[in-house]
């Protein structure tokens, strides 16, 4: 009993901490203006599993291009920083080195989203069990 007490706490707040995230992404998007289609809020996706034994994890999915604006990254901004491409594209072309003269500013919508609220996941993780058992006992005890 006490096991599925744990791993039903745990999905609980992982399940909480996933829908955090993904309304704190799509207030983001919102405010930033990044989702002009619609298909970067779309495929959001999120779930905790149970693995087995005392085991569960949370998953959090989306379209690669929300990374790369999360990192100011992508066509004409590598991922490596300007002078690590701009050898090359001045041997090849030059109008790929004006395009890398242009800088994309990182818009933060997942990973300040997602790590700040880590140590709320942490502390609840810690702290929520401890609370959650007390009431467990409680109701049992009534």
């Amino acid at each position: 009993m006490q096991g599925d007490l744990k791993l039903t706490f745990q999905m609980q707040v992982l399940q909480q901490y996933n829908e955090k995230v993904v309304a704190g992404m799509l207030n983001e998007m919102k405010r930033l203006g990044v989702n002009d289609t619609g298909e970067g809020a779309k495929s959001i996706a999120y779930n905790a599993l149970q693995l087995g034994g005392n085991t569960t994890i949370s998953n959090l999915t989306f379209k690669e291009y929300l990374r790369h604006v999360d990192m100011g990254v992508g066509k004409g901004n590598p991922l490596g920083g300007l002078r690590t491409v701009k050898k090359s594209l001045q041997a090849s072309n030059k109008q790929g080195i004006a395009l890398l003269k242009k800088k994309r500013k990182p818009k933060k919508i997942y990973s300040k989203i997602a790590y700040g609220k880590l140590n709320e996941l942490i502390s609840d993780l810690l702290y929520g069990y401890t609370e959650a058992t007390i009431a467990q006992l409680k109701q049992n005890i009534q």
